[in-house]
């Protein structure tokens, strides 16, 4: 998934900005564990912050700017004339657009950029009182720090902020924003050109519900799994219950070793046996990449809870692409309907049946211009 980035500006001279890029970077966990701001001090001093989520923010970190990212893998780079955090296969050039690559940079005069390009990713901007300044990839992110959210980027926009105010440059309409930001990799409760996150799941739920066949109970799997079978059972006349309790919050699709994998799922994934026992099961997830979740998970319902079907739905078309804009993903060879059709998917997956919104239905339920391209097969 893409990156979380993250910029604050205080506009009352240098305060301790540890607490808000804590917290805002915290924040957007769920994007990755590898947390890494820089904090602009008086007369220039840039200075490196380690953010470490197993502690609590009781750190130190005076200065008048700050900008930090949260992924994967780090994405910041310091340079002669300050730093930037970036996601994207574009060369960054700080204090300029940089095509398909969204950036937030902070040089050592004191000025803070950040460039949302025309397609893909998101940045929104905030403000807390008169005193700061807040960019950050989710919207939710600014009202977690106590303040207001004033709008999204638009797409292409340049905006620069100094200790005389914000200035704004270019920007239009976006073109398309990445399809995944929309299913599983942003926040529920953000907000993406003015379209709420969970509004879109909603809508992506009650389709999947629409189109399920008679199920006594319907559970989300994992937790992005939660709000749309919520939506899907309301759809289909049936009942939602939590179906499994989660041990930990960890994302088991980017792991490489099997076994890892297969033990992240266990973890965040113990069956409620009272929910499934003797009941036809339908089981929403947000996406299917390799179907070892969606089977793990299948097996845990029928064999463990005794389950009378098992049923499953994505809310998102099946993945079959690498994505051609730097998102990472699993191998190609690890998509399962790269290999199987829906037919042999469902008996591989240990299901009584599977289904899935097509591209068409995907794209015409979110209502919004998406990238969709790694869902059609290379």
């Amino acid at each position: 998934m893409s990156a979380g980035l993250f910029a604050i500006y205080s506009f009352q001279g240098p305060v301790n900005l540890y607490p808000f890029v804590y917290y805002g970077l915290r924040a957007m966990a769920n994007r990755g564990d590898v947390a890494v701001a820089y904090v602009l001090g008086e007369g220039g001093d840039l200075r490196r912050v380690e953010v470490d989520f197993s502690k609590e923010a009781a750190g130190e970190a005076r200065g008048i700017a700050a900008v930090g990212c949260v992924s994967t893998e780090e994405c910041c780079r310091a340079t002669e004339e300050g730093v930037y955090c970036a996601f994207g296969r574009d060369r960054v050039k700080l204090g300029a657009p940089s095509g398909d690559t969204v950036y937030v940079g902070l040089l050592k005069n004191g000025v803070v950029y950040a460039y949302r390009p025309p397609r893909l990713w998101h940045l929104a901007v905030g403000a807390h009182g008169f005193d700061f300044a807040i960019i950050a990839t989710e919207s939710s992110v600014i009202e977690i720090l106590g303040g207001d959210l004033r709008r999204s980027l638009k797409g292409g926009e340049l905006l620069k902020i100094h200790k005389f105010g914000v200035e704004s440059a270019g920007g239009g309409p976006p073109r398309e924003i990445c399809a995944m930001e929309l299913v599983y990799a942003s926040r529920l409760d953000s907000v993406i050109d003015g379209v709420e996150i969970a509004e879109v799941r909603a809508k992506l739920g009650e389709a999947l519900g629409k189109k399920a066949g008679r199920a006594d109970v319907v559970i989300g799997v994992p937790d992005t799994g939660l709000y749309y079978a919520a939506w899907a059972a309301r759809a289909a006349g049936a009942w939602h219950a939590p179906g499994f309790v989660s041990t930990i919050k960890k994302r088991s699709a980017l792991l490489d070793e099997v076994k890892e994998r297969i033990s992240a799922i266990q973890l965040k994934a113990n069956v409620v046996r009272h929910a499934v026992a003797g009941k036809r099961v339908l089981v929403v997830d947000d996406s299917i990449i390799s179907g070892l979740t969606l089977r793990h998970i299948a097996q845990l319902i029928r064999v463990k809870a005794g389950a009378k079907e098992v049923h499953a739905a994505t809310a998102a078309p099946p993945l079959r692409s690498q994505c051609p804009y730097g998102v990472k993903m699993p191998p190609e060879s690890h998509m399962i309907f790269n290999h199987l059709d829906l037919k042999t998917a469902t008996v591989a997956l240990e299901l009584d049946s599977f289904f899935h919104l097509d591209v068409e239905e995907f794209e015409k339920t979110v209502g919004m211009s998406v990238c969709t391209r790694c869902f059609v097969r290379p």
